[in-house]
C-alpha cells in the first residue's frame, strides 16, 4: 500500500500542475482584465488584458494599491457583502494618466484560509461611445427635416421618423411592418422593386426624383437617396432611404419654366439689365428685332442700340426715373445691328428684392415702326387734305348720325362767317334759311343715301343768303348702320360762278362722253379674254361696265416654272380716260414684276414705287389685291393695297372669311411696306375677289347690296363651277338694282380649287 501511495502522489501533482497551467492560459487569453487583490486592496495577481488596459507590466502592478488603477475603488469597498458579484461603472487610470470608463465586478474567493477578492474589469469606453453615438444619431434622425426610413430587402418598413410622418401622413405605428410600395402611385408601382434590386447588388441611388403618394391620396414630388444597410459581417440586410419633399421646388421650377417660355415666346422684345445697365438677358423677339445674337449682346450696355436721334436729356430723364424706383415709359428711336433705324414703345421697370433694393431693370420694347410710318403717312395725307381744302375753298365737314356737326374745316368761316367751333354740336338745318327748313331741299342727307351736289340755302352769320353745292356719304359700321356723315360744300352764291359751272358742265359732258367711249375700249382691251382652267384650279373673271366707265382691272396668269397661279384685282379712282390710262400703266408695271418672281407684298411695294409719281401728280389713287396660289402645296400668300378684302369660302364651312392684310393704297406715299399673309386651300375651297361696285350697288330704295348678301349667294351656290357662279351673282345683282346699268364698275374674280 505504501508503495502504491508513493506512486499515485506524483501523478496527482502533475495533473494539478497541468490544470494550473491551463487555468493560467485561460486567464491570460481572456478579453477582460482580471485582478486578484487581498483584503488591504493590494494587487496579488493580474492577467495580460489588465496590462493592456492600464499600460503597466504585471511586475509593476503586483503589490500596488488597487486605488492606483481604480481611483474610486473605495466606493466599491463600502459594503463588501453588496459588492460581491455586482457590476459597477468605475473610472480607470492608465499609466500615462489618461482615464477610461470601465465596468468592475468583484467576487470574494477563499484560498488557503485567506480571504481574497477577484475583480473583473471590462473597458467600457467603446461601448459607452457607441451608446452616445447611437443616441446622437437617433436625435439627428428624429429632428431631421427629411424623411429617414429603413426597410428590409423585401421593402417592409422597419423605422420611420417624425419627418416621414409629416411628409407622407402615416404615423410610425401605421406604416412599420407595411410594404413601402403603398407610397408609390399606381403608374409608378414598378419603381420600388427596381430600386430594391439595385440595393441587393450593393448599389447606392442618389437624388432620384420621382412622385410618391400621401396617405390622403395626394401626389407629391420627392428626391430619394437610398443606400444599402450592412451588418458587421458586411452582408446587405436592408435599405436606408432619405426622402425630401421637393413639391414646392418643382412647382417653382414649373412656374419659372412657364415664365421663361412666356418671355421667349413674347411678341415684344424683353431685356433685363443689372443696376449698372449691363444686359443680363434678352428674349428671342429682341434678337429678331435688333439683329444681335444673344452672345453678342449679353454683358453689353443698351447704349449700343442708340441711334443718335434721341436726345441726351431724354436718356438722363429715363435713367433718373428708374434708379429712383419709378417706372419709365416712352417712345425711342433705336438702331439695329445692320444700321436700320426703328421706333420702339419702351417701358422700363425696376426689379426689387425682398428688402426693397433694386437689383435689376426690366425693359419691354414694342416695335412701333409700322405704326409710326402710318402716322407719318396720315399726317402727310391730312396736311395735303388741309392744303387742298384751303386752296379749293371748299367747306369740309363731318356730322354724327343725327346730323350734328362734329368737324368743320376753316373754310366754313369764308362761306358762312362762323368759326368752326361755333358749328360743333349744332344740327346742320339750324343754319338753313327759314324757307329751306320748311321746304324739301337738303332733306336727302338724312335719308341714309349718298348725295351729290345738292343745292342748299344757308343763312350767313351776317344775315345774307348763301347757296352751296353739297355732297356727302354715310360711313357705315359692320351691321350697315350709319356711324357718321362726311362731305363738303362749295359756295355757288354768285350767279356768274353758277353760270360758269353750268357752262363747264355742258362742255365737260360732251368731252366726257367721248372720253368714256375711249376709256371703255381701253378697259376691255386690258382684261383677260379667257378663263384659266387647270386640272387643279379654275380662275374666272368678269367685269360689268358702269354707265360711267371706272378704273376697275383684273388679271390672272399661270407661271409654269413655279407651278403658281397669280391673281390680282384693282380699282383706279375716278372715271373716264385718266383712270383707264392708269390701268394701262399698272398692267405694264405688273407684267414687269411677274418676271421678277416677287412675293405678293414685294410686288405691291414695287408697283407703288413705280406708280407713285404719276398718281400723286394726277391726284389719283389705286387699290389692289394680289394673291399667289401655289398648286403643289395648296398655299396662298396675299397682300393688299387698301382694297376690299376677298372672301374665302371653305368647302365644309357655312360662312365666308375675309382675307384681310394691312397696306396703304397706291399713290399716298413712296416706299411703303405691305403686310403679307398666308393660308392653305383644299379641294372645293374658293376665293372671291371683287371691287366696291358690287357691295355698294344700290337698289331703288337706296339699300346697298352688301357683303352679307354676297356671302349668302356664295354659300348657297358653292357647288357651281366658277363661270356658272359668276352668272348667278350677275343675275342677282341686276335683279337687286332692277337695272343692267350701274353707277360704278362691278368686277369679280373667282379662284376655285378642283
Amino acid at each position: 500500500m505504501l508503495i502504491g501511495e508513493d506512486t499515485e502522489m506524483p501523478v496527482n501533482k502533475r495533473k494539478e500542475e497541468q490544470n494550473c497551467d491551463l487555468l493560467w492560459a485561460l486567464l491570460n487569453n481572456a478579453a477582460d482584465g482580471i485582478i486578484v487583490i487581498d483584503e488591504e486592496g493590494r494587487i496579488i495577481l493580474t492577467n495580460t488584458a489588465t496590462e493592456h488596459f492600464f499600460g503597466y507590466r504585471q511586475q509593476e502592478m503586483i503589490g500596488q494599491d488597487m486605488r492606483k488603477l481604480i481611483p474610486d475603488y473605495d466606493k466599491c469597498l463600502t459594503d463588501h457583502e453588496k459588492i460581491i458579484s455586482s457590476e459597477r461603472e468605475v473610472t480607470g487610470r492608465r499609466k500615462d494618466g489618461n482615464t477610461f470608463l470601465a465596468h468592475l465586478s468583484i467576487s470574494e474567493i477563499q484560498h488557503g484560509g485567506q480571504r481574497l477578492f477577484a475583480g473583473v474589469i471590462r473597458d467600457f469606453t467603446t461601448h459607452k461611445q457607441g451608446e452616445i453615438d447611437a443616441q446622437r444619431l437617433a436625435a439627428i434622425v428624429e429632428s431631421s427635416e427629411d424623411a429617414i426610413i429603413s426597410k428590409t430587402l423585401d421593402g417592409i418598413v422597419i423605422s420611420w421618423n417624425s419627418a416621414a410622418q409629416r411628409i407622407y401622413g402615416y404615423s410610425a405605428e401605421e406604416i412599420c411592418g407595411q410594404s413601402i410600395s403603398i407610397l408609390a402611385p399606381p403608374d409608378r408601382a414598378d419603381e420600388i422593386p427596381q430600386i430594391l434590386q439595385h440595393i441587393r447588388r450593393g448599389e447606392r441611388i442618389k437624388q432620384f426624383e420621382t412622385v410618391r403618394m400621401r396617405k390622403d391620396g395626394r401626389e407629391m414630388f420627392v428626391s430619394l437617396t437610398i443606400s444599402p444597410i450592412k451588418n458587421s459581417q458586411g452582408s446587405i440586410t436592408g435599405a436606408a432611404t432619405i426622402a425630401r419633399d421637393i413639391t414646392r421646388r418643382k412647382q417653382r421650377e414649373e412656374k419659372l419654366l412657364w415664365l421663361s417660355r412666356a418671355l421667349e415666346q413674347s411678341p415684344v422684345a424683353v431685356t433685363i439689365t443689372d443696376t449698372a445697365g449691363n444686359i443680363q438677358y434678352v428674349n428671342a423677339k429682341f434678337t429678331q428685332l435688333t439683329g444681335y445674337h444673344r452672345e453678342e449682346i449679353i454683358g453689353r450696355n443698351p447704349r449700343i442700340l442708340q441711334s443718335g436721334k434721341t436726345s441726351l436729356e431724354e436718356y438722363q430723364q429715363l435713367w433718373s426715373t428708374i434708379i429712383s424706383g419709378r417706372e419709365w415709359r416712352g417712345e425711342i428711336q433705336d438702331k439695329k445691328k445692320n444700321g436700320e433705324i426703328y421706333w420702339i414703345l419702351e417701358q422700363i421697370s425696376p426689379i426689387k428684392n425682398t428688402q426693397g433694393e433694386i437689383t435689376h431693370f426690366l425693359a419691354i420694347e414694342e416695335d412701333i415702326s409700322e405704326r409710326k410710318q402710318i402716322e407719318k403717312a396720315l399726317q402727310e395725307s391730312e396736311e395735303r387734305f388741309r392744303q387742298v381744302a384751303k386752296m379749293t375753298g371748299e367747306w369740309i365737314w363731318e356730322r354724327d348720325s343725327s346730323g350734328r356737326f362734329i368737324y368743320c374745316s376753316g373754310a366754313v368761316k369764308e362761306i358762312l362767317g362762323y368759326e368752326p367751333k361755333e358749328m360743333f354740336g349744332k344740327h346742320y338745318s339750324e343754319f338753313f334759311t327759314l324757307e329751306a327748313q320748311e321746304g324739301k331741299p337738303c332733306k336727302s342727307p338724312q335719308s341714309g343715301k349718298r348725295f351729290f351736289r345738292i343745292v342748299c340755302c344757308y343763312r350767313h352769320k351776317d344775315g345774307r343768303e348763301v347757296f352751296t353745292e353739297s355732297s356727302g356719304e354715310p360711313l357705315l359700321d359692320e351691321r350697315g348702320q350709319i356711324v357718321k356723315w362726311r362731305g363738303l360744300d362749295r359756295d355757288i352764291t354768285k350767279r356768274l360762278e353758277a353760270q360758269e359751272l353750268i357752262r363747264r358742265a355742258q362742255i365737260s359732258l360732251a368731252v366726257t362722253r367721248n372720253e368714256l367711249r375711249i376709256a371703255q375700249q381701253i378697259q376691255e382691251s386690258l382684261l383677260p379674254t379667257e378663263s384659266l382652267v387647270l386640272p387643279e384650279v379654275q380662275v374666272v373673271g368678269h367685269c360689268l361696265p358702269a354707265s360711267q366707265v371706272g378704273g376697275d382691272y383684273f388679271d390672272y396668269y399661270y407661271r409654269q416654272s413655279d407651278n403658281t397661279v397669280d391673281v390680282t384685282i384693282a380699282d383706279v379712282s375716278g372715271h373716264s380716260v385718266g383712270p383707264a390710262l392708269f390701268m394701262v400703266e399698272t398692267r405694264s408695271a405688273l407684267k414687269t414684276q411677274i418676271r421678277s418672281k416677287f412675293t405678293a407684298a414685294n410686288t405691291l411695294a414695287a408697283l407703288n414705287d413705280s406708280l407713285y409719281e404719276d398718281l400723286n401728280g394726277a391726284d389719283h389713287f389705286i387699290t389692289m389685291f394680289y394673291m399667289q396660289y401655289h398648286i403643289a402645296t395648296g398655299e396662298i400668300n396675299y397682300a393688299s393695297a387698301g382694297h376690299n378684302p376677298p372672301l374665302l369660302l371653305r368647302r365644309n364651312e357655312a360662312v365666308c372669311n375675309k382675307l384681310e392684310a394691312d397696306g396703304l393704297i397706291f399713290g399716298v406715299k413712296k416706299e411703303v411696306s405691305f403686310e403679307e399673309k398666308r393660308t392653305f386651300l383644299k379641294k372645293g375651297d374658293l376665293v372671291f375677289l371683287y371691287t366696291d361696285g358690287i357691295v355698294e350697288a344700290e337698289s331703288k330704295q337706296g339699300e346697298f347690296f352688301g357683303i352679307h348678301r354676297l356671302s349668302k349667294i356664295l354659300v348657297t351656290h358653292r357647288h357651281l363651277a366658277a363661270q356658272e357662279l359668276i352668272k348667278v351673282i350677275v343675275k342677282d345683282l341686276q335683279g337687286f338694282c332692277e337695272s343692267k346699268n350701274f353707277r360704278d364698275d362691278a368686277t369679280m374674280v373667282i379662284l376655285k380649287v378642283m
